[in-house]
């Protein structure tokens, strides 16, 4: 799964603090995609970070979102 964030983002230190404990029950590592290191990540997300996208799903998940939501978007 990634985690499409940046530094000094509040919303993104929010959203991992409630993805992270989803994700460990999960099973599933969080690969954290710092989106000014990559150009394709930025263009797509720039206005929307956090973002959630798993591979095993169509979309992504934006924020906002809550528990729950992570429940039913992860696998």
């Amino acid at each position: 799964m990634r985690f499409y964030t940046t530094s000094g983002c509040h919303l993104c230190d929010q959203a991992l603090a409630l993805l992270d404990p989803v994700a460990r029950r999960r099973g599933l590592r969080i690969e954290c995609i710092d989106i000014m290191d990559d150009p394709a990540a930025e263009a797509a997300y720039a206005a929307a970070i956090p973002v959630v996208a798993c591979d095993a799903r169509e979309g992504v998940l934006r924020w906002p979102f809550d528990t729950a939501s992570l429940y039913r978007y992860l696998p």
